[in-house]
């Protein structure tokens, strides 16, 4: 096979990874329940249960409007109407979310934490790898989320989306800071299967050879 054909072989093997970004299946949280909800990961049917503060669900998806705080290069739609759990924190008891099957890379999509000048923390069990994927305004105006430490999230109006790195099947955390109005949901992607990272590094493989190949010719 010539070069030009090795790479394209290259690219299409790698484009499934490529992507700009991928759906993710927000919580459908049920309504009039003690914080229950459904969603699906990797083709299978996946419960989301939470436990500790909260002051309601809510199902205005107004707080997700602003959609360059809630999509990013990874993520490529907002939770909109399938509800979040309402919290005004001020707690010391360990709030949890509890999966029904164990997920790699769960999104949490949080809004209005905080206020302009009123910090408002979500303190994450030790050990749990965070990533802020994207931030900005909300439905009551701008704001800033940041890692104050590498397992604690402090928002001043505070709307964005987290990333927790690795495997989860219980997710623990505090809210010790009282204000009015914020909240959360959780969210998964499918993950790809080993066949595609297979295909990804057969792509490399050749994508290495022809740059040699070219190199050698020089």
């Amino acid at each position: 096979m010539n070069t030009p054909k090795r790479l394209a072989l290259a690219l299409a093997l790698a484009a499934p990874l490529a992507a700009s970004a991928q759906h993710v299946n927000w919580t459908q949280w049920t309504p009039a329940s003690t914080a229950t909800g459904t969603t699906t990961y990797n083709g299978n049917p996946l419960t989301v249960e939470y436990t500790g503060q909260m002051n309601g669900l809510d199902f205005d998806a107004s707080y997700f409007s602003n959609t360059a705080s809630f999509t990013n290069a990874e993520v490529e739609n907002t939770p909109g109407a399938n509800g979040s759990v309402r919290m005004s924190g001020g707690t010391t008891p360990v709030n949890h979310i509890h999966l029904s099957a164990p997920v790699t890379n769960p999104y949490l999509a949080l809004y209005s934490v905080g206020q302009p000048n009123v910090g408002v923390h979500f303190d994450f069990d030790a050990g749990t790898s965070i990533t802020i994927l994207s931030q900005g305004a909300g439905h009551w105006g701008g704001g800033t989320l940041m890692l104050e430490t590498p397992t604690s999230v402090l928002g001043y109006e505070g709307n964005g989306i987290l990333r927790l790195n690795g495997t989860y099947s219980d997710i623990y955390f505090t809210t010790p800071n009282y204000e009015y109005y914020y909240g959360f949901t959780l969210g998964v992607a499918a993950v790809p299967e080993p066949a595609t990272y297979a295909m990804l590094l057969a792509g490399m493989t050749l994508l290495g050879a022809a740059a040699r190949r070219r190199r050698d010719r020089r």
